[in-house]
């Protein structure tokens, strides 16, 4: 019995430790979101690498936030206002066209980014729920914090947040909201929240946990792409957290996912591809 104790605890401790590093990592990464410059941009932006909390500067060189679609997806026209009236309230002039204004540069260093700031709100779902996702309750929590002023300070929202709510003034059931415009939506942010469902159900049957990924990427996205590689980070996970070591559950996970198949070559030589988002 002791024995088993003590692998919960072990569990536990590194579910914590999962959350609190994606916390970390987003609020430590923000200031270079979209820079695919490697090194040499990051210090000319900052004056020198980053070693801690950095606030996002105001100015971001190559910034497509101001050529983006206020009203909905992708690249488009100012002329709508669902960021600065239904979310983001307050933000809209920091995407007005003519600038280069970082996607980040309301939020002060430390302070975490809108899909971190939702991973908080799915983590109190969960928590309320008796550590169980459901994405009715999910889906009403999302909705209003993205609806209420202040609910965060963050000063970009990306094109699957526009869709939803841009289809939500037009009266669509929130169930139907999450689109897809078939470039900005299947994309690497949209495996954050995943992730807290993926830890919140390590114990449950992996079909059970893997229909409980899937729902929870469909409350905010409408994404069959997204679906497969949020199953691939769950079996990932899911290896992790019950203590499997780094590679080992890394080529599990690229065996078991037809996603992530391609990347099984890199884990097995260490030599990685960059990820820029």
């Amino acid at each position: 019995a002791s024995g088993q104790g003590d692998s919960m605890e072990a569990t536990r401790d590194r579910i914590r430790g999962s959350l609190w590093g994606l916390f970390i990592a987003d609020a430590l990464a923000s200031p270079t979101h979209w820079f695919y410059g490697g090194p040499s941009q990051v210090q000319r932006a900052y004056r020198g690498l980053i070693k801690g909390y950095v606030k996002p500067n105001m100015q971001c060189d190559g910034s497509i936030m101001n050529k983006s679609n206020t009203g909905g997806a992708g690249r488009g026209a100012y002329s709508g206002d669902v960021i600065g009236s239904v979310i983001n309230h307050g933000k809209k002039g920091y995407w007005a066209p003519g600038q280069s204004i970082h996607y980040h540069c309301t939020l002060q260093a430390g302070e975490n980014t809108l899909e971190a700031s939702l991973l908080r709100v799915l983590l109190r779902c969960i928590a309320a729920n008796g550590g169980a996702f459901d994405a009715e309750q999910f889906r009403k929590a999302y909705v209003e914090f993205m609806t209420t002023p202040g609910s965060h300070n963050d000063c970009y929202a990306s094109t699957c947040h526009r869709m939803f709510f841009e289809n939500f003034v037009q009266g669509v059931p929130p169930e139907r909201c999450p689109s897809n415009d078939g470039h900005n939506v299947d994309t690497i942010d949209g495996l954050v929240l995943p992730t807290a469902v993926a830890l919140a159900t390590a114990s449950l049957p992996a079909t059970e946990a893997f229909e409980a990924v899937r729902a929870c990427v469909g409350v905010t996205r409408r994404s069959a792409t997204l679906d497969e590689f949020a199953r691939g980070l769950a079996v990932l996970l899911r290896a992790l957290v019950g203590g499997v070591p780094l590679q080992e559950a890394a080529r599990g996970a690229c065996r078991a996912s037809r996603a992530l198949a391609c990347a099984e070559r890199e884990v097995a030589t260490a030599r990685y591809n960059p990820v820029v988002a």
